[in-house]
């Protein structure tokens, strides 16, 4: 990322917090305005720390931009923890789709979390319209793997073939257990798209759905072509996927864990 911020001198009033908080130094108060000095990896805490909107990234939408969340608006430390505990990896969805509105905040929750230097790498793919297509893709390709001879197989297909044969003979789904909605997270690194699922699933607790994080599935749609087509996953690797719906289950409490290894110093 080379394209540079933008200052407004007829807002900049020269405080230099955009100096004092520029990850790469690369910000300098000269003559009494911000100036830019040089490459920055544009992650935004000049535009979001300067007091007068002086600043700006070219290429960003910068309508997007919005007034923090004060201090004194913290969310509820308890209430976070117990919300953290009471999700549950969902198996069981309910046949309702997963509504525009819905998915757009899932989507959004994912593509604001933060990533390696800045990449904003992640791509992330929406299949429910597609679902029965993307099904079809995925069993005929995992069928016709395991019809290779034996030294051929991939060894990872070879694990499908029980799921397969349930799927075909329309007992349990394994690999998409009736979710109405599949989202992908593909990015060169696992750690940008393992945080972005992370704050999606969140997020989706809070609009009543429910997720799976499905690493069978992910598994098979990386390796089939077919299915890398369907998905346009470009060039990027598929590193997670998320079966996501309306839980079909109610649970009363939360579960146990064991004890926290943890070190404190």
């Amino acid at each position: 990322m080379s394209a540079p911020i933008e200052i407004d001198e007829d807002l900049c009033i020269g405080c230099g917090r955009c100096a004092a908080d520029c990850v790469g130094d690369n910000l300098r108060v000269e003559e009494g305005l911000a100036r830019v000095r040089g490459r920055c990896i544009l992650c935004g805490h000049c535009v979001a720390v300067c007091p007068t909107s002086a600043v700006s990234i070219p290429g960003y939408d910068m309508a997007d931009v919005e007034d923090a969340v004060p201090a004194s608006e913290t969310l509820d430390a308890a209430a976070l923890l117990r919300a953290v505990k009471s999700r549950r990896s969902v198996r069981s969805f309910r046949a309702e789709p997963v509504s525009c509105a819905e998915l757009e905040f899932v989507l959004q929750a994912g593509r604001y979390t933060a990533t390696a230097k800045n990449a904003q790498g992640c791509r992330f793919i929406v299949v429910q319209d597609g679902l029965a297509e993307l099904k079809r893709l995925v069993w005929d390709g995992i069928e016709e793997l395991l019809a290779l001879p034996a030294d051929e197989k991939p060894r990872w297909a070879k694990l499908y073939k029980p799921f397969l044969r349930d799927a075909r003979a329309g007992k349990r789904d394994f690999l998409f257990r009736d979710a109405p909605a599949v989202v992908y997270v593909a990015a060169e690194r696992a750690d940008d798209a393992g945080l972005a699922a992370q704050n999606m699933e969140l997020m989706a607790a809070t609009l009543g759905l429910g997720v799976l994080f499905n690493g069978y599935l992910c598994r098979a749609s990386e390796e089939l072509p077919a299915v890398r087509t369907f998905l346009e996953t470009g060039e990027k690797p598929l590193q997670m996927c998320l079966l996501l719906g309306r839980p079909a289950v109610t649970y009363a409490c939360t579960a146990p864990r064991l004890p926290g290894d943890f070190v404190v110093k």
